[in-house]
């Protein structure tokens, strides 16, 4: 006799209460099992956590959709992934998608696109116009042009790393792997350097199987450890820094789900932008935790399992949605809250 669906269910019920999950969050991890991200947009799952999003709300930053790029009216840039998006020199948006990086310009035109290395998972641009790919345990180092400039293994070998973000903090590469848990330091060539997030506790918990990180302009890492439900900060040698965060389906500062944030982004100012999958939305915070604004789940599929999220100069939140297949800039409102910084 085959196993019930039920038993399977209880099972993992329990290896998640095993972990630490909170019960009601566990029960949610069954939602984002049930949720394929596909590139088509299908009919929402229900979830099995019902999110209230009644209590009423008054955020002190506001933010409007000033442009969407892909499948907007006949225009369709992207058929069939978006799975990585990042910020260069003077604003331009690099999307990796369709197994290619496109690069536009700040205003939305197509300034070139090239192809990517196979299995490319996310990027990253540095000030001088590298791009730096993470994809099946190495990083590559491409130009602006896509002329290939090299790359580098990452972990040590016993285990195949699952680069799922990577980041420039000053002279280090800093790139998370979903398998060991953790996130790697290495110089410009490659050199291994040490690792952030075992200090303290034994990695990031992630039921998801990905980690995303972010490093503002004091050189502070930050890490979505979504299992945990909470924004975690380290330095640069590792050091745990702070946390903000808990589970909740009440509170809009908290994270619902078995495991939120799963996208992280930092703006110049030092705001913390997070992104969440059974609501599919966009939540915005002081470095402190305080919740500034939300970028509600109007505005993408519900079936996201990720949000991919990017901060230009200007304060611009890019959202790439890949289930819809579209990138959206969200714009500051100056005129709400404390005037942003352009």
């Amino acid at each position: 006799m085959g196993t019930s669906v039920e038993s399977k269910q209880e099972k993992l019920l329990r290896r998640l209460k095993e972990l630490g999950i909170p019960s009601a969050a566990a029960i949610g991890a069954f939602s984002s099992l049930a949720k394929p991200e596909s590139r088509k947009t299908a009919p929402p799952v229900p979830p099995l956590i019902q999110v209230d999003l009644s209590k009423p709300f008054a955020p002190s930053h506001k933010y409007a959709l000033s442009l969407t790029l892909g499948r907007a009216g006949s225009v369709h840039l992207f058929s069939n992934s978006l799975i990585g998006v990042a910020i260069g020199a003077a604003d331009r948006i690099y999307v990796l998608g369709d197994g290619q990086v496109f690069i536009f310009e700040p205003g939305g035109n197509l300034v070139r696109k090239w192809k990517a290395q196979e299995h490319a998972s996310c990027l990253v641009v540095s000030p001088d116009k590298k791009v730096f790919i993470g994809a099946s345990g190495r990083v590559e180092i491409y130009g602006d042009e896509g002329n290939r400039l090299g790359g580098f293994s990452i972990g040590d070998g016993s285990k195949p790393a699952s680069v799922t973000s990577i980041k420039i903090n000053r002279s280090e590469i800093l790139v998370a792997d979903a398998a060991a848990r953790l996130i790697h330091r290495y110089d410009i060539n490659g050199r291994r350097l040490g690792e952030i997030g075992t200090q303290g506790h034994s990695g990031f918990m992630l039921p998801n199987r990905t980690l995303d990180i972010a490093v503002d302009s004091r050189n502070v890492i930050w890490a979505a450890d979504a299992g945990r439900h909470r924004v975690s900060s380290w330095n640069s040698d590792g050091q745990p820094i702070g946390r903000f965060g808990k589970f909740g389906t009440h509170n809009v500062e908290d994270f619902v789900g078995c495991c939120n944030p799963v996208n992280i982004a930092v703006a110049p100012d030092g705001k913390i932008v997070t992104g969440e999958k059974v609501a599919a939305r966009v939540k915005v915070y002081s470095s402190e935790g305080k919740i500034l604004a939300v970028i509600g789940s109007e505005h993408f599929d519900p079936n996201c399992l990720h949000l991919h999220l990017a901060v230009d100069s200007k304060g611009r939140v890019i959202v790439a949605d890949p289930v819809r297949l579209q990138l959206k800039v969200f714009s500051p409102d100056i005129n709400s809250g404390v005037r942003e910084s352009l």
